[in-house]
Formats: C-alpha cells, sequence, structure tokens
C-alpha cells in the first residue's frame, strides 16, 4: 500500500528561503496539484526527501486552509519567479558549481546559454538532456556527475523520473544539494525570464502555461479535478 504523500509532504514543507541554501545540502522536491497527484501513489519516494515545496497558489491555499503546518505555509518554486536566483546567487557568492540534467538536448542547451549570459560568473561544470537509450546510459550519466562533483544538481524530468533520479544520485554516493524543477529547463530557452512581471505578481502563472505551453492545459484537466477530490478527503478526514 502506498505511504500517505499528505503527511509526508506536510511534515517537509520548507518555511523560509534560505531553506534552500545550496550549502546545506539539502535533497528538495516541489509539488503543484499536478505533479500531486501524479505522485500520490509513490509516497515511498517522497519520504526521502529533505525538503518538498508546494509549488502553486492553488496548492499553497488548500494546505493552508487544511492548517497542514503550525506557520503559514508560502509557494516556493524552482524557476526564476522564487528559489533559483537566490541559489545561482549563493553559488556564485560561494564558488560553487552546478550541474544540469534534463529536458531535451536541443532546449537545454539554449537555456544553458541563456544562464551564462544572465549569471555570468555562475560557474557551470556540465549539463545533460533526460532521455537515455537504456539503464546503462543513465546509470553512466549518474556516475559521471558523481565523479565531477559538482556542488549543486538541477533535475528537471518531470515527477517520479525526476524524483528517481534524485534518489539514484544519492545512493550512488553524491553528497551535493539537488533540486528537482520540472519543466524549468525548458521554460527559459529562450530567455531567463519565463513569466512576464505583471502575471507573476498577479499569480496568474497557471493561466500563462495554459496559454504558452502545448499540452499543460490536457494535463491540468486531468488532474486538477482529482487534486480537489483529494483534498476534499483530507478536509473531511480531519473534521
Amino acid at each position: 500500500m502506498s505511504m500517505d504523500l499528505y503527511k509526508i509532504f506536510s511534515s517537509k514543507i520548507p518555511v523560509a528561503l534560505s531553506d534552500f541554501d545550496p550549502r546545506n545540502r539539502k535533497l528538495i522536491t516541489f509539488l503543484n496539484p499536478n505533479s500531486y497527484v501524479l505522485a500520490s501513489e509513490r509516497g515511498d519516494l517522497f519520504e526521502n526527501f529533505d525538503w518538498i515545496a508546494p509549488d502553486g497558489i492553488l496548492l499553497v491555499f488548500t494546505l493552508n486552509l487544511l492548517r497542514a503546518t503550525k506557520y503559514k505555509i508560502r509557494r516556493f518554486s524552482c524557476d526564476m519567479t522564487s528559489i533559483v536566483p537566490y541559489v545561482f546567487n549563493v553559488a556564485i557568492e560561494n564558488k560553487l558549481s552546478v550541474f544540469f540534467l534534463g529536458a531535451d538536448a536541443d532546449s537545454l542547451n539554449q537555456s544553458v546559454n541563456v544562464f551564462k549570459n544572465n549569471f555570468k560568473e555562475l560557474n557551470i561544470i556540465g549539463y545533460r538532456n533526460g532521455y537515455f537509450t537504456d539503464i546503462t546510459e543513465r546509470q553512466s550519466i549518474i556516475n559521471n556527475i558523481v565523479y565531477l562533483n559538482p556542488a549543486i544538481v538541477f533535475v528537471g524530468m518531470g515527477v517520479i523520473l525526476q524524483e528517481t533520479m534524485a534518489l539514484d544520485l544519492k545512493k550512488s554516493g553524491f553528497r551535493g544539494a539537488i533540486y528537482t524543477c520540472g519543466g524549468f529547463l525548458h521554460q527559459t530557452k529562450r530567455e531567463i525570464n519565463f513569466y512576464p512581471t505583471f502575471i507573476d505578481k498577479l499569480n496568474l502563472r497557471f493561466f500563462y502555461r495554459v496559454f504558452k505551453e502545448d499540452g499543460f492545459f490536457k494535463r491540468s484537466i486531468r488532474t486538477y479535478p482529482m487534486f480537489c477530490y483529494l483534498m476534499i478527503l483530507r478536509g473531511i478526514h480531519k473534521l
């Protein structure tokens, strides 16, 4: 039987931006309503993370409504509207190296160039797309990352795949900080800020993604109703 994702999630929600400091070498992932549904049957994976951050205003609102923690929950996302500038700047100030893993090869190459142009002092020691021909190639990439020993790894491969990769990196001996980042490595392929400023300030990121990302709306109409259902059940259970 799957472990209770809600209980695991609510026990690992970060409080402040400083919780994402890469010098702490934490294993960190993020959940939004879509990924929460997809992850709901794999609570065992998420139990092994140090922090599980709530990504999305709907999720934050629901968790606060259910009083999932004793403190007010904030939105944290692995993108330029939230934690990434903080992590990049800490990396630059402390000369920490970074490795990016995920997305398709073309998108990743473009995104890395965007990072280099906007964070010129960021020490990017490697990057690799998130597609593998077989298990042997996948393990070879893991071994290479462990050998390179970056201080920070960003993994953007989609929920479950990226969490599994993060855990396998740790099991293979990696001792740095790991952040799963979903579609971040794809979103930044053209410019550093995927969301216009007013979209971010008005918390309209969901609707902007519907407009900009192919397939996002189709995924959402399958998973968001289920997310609401799961949260209603949780609310009833707490009464």
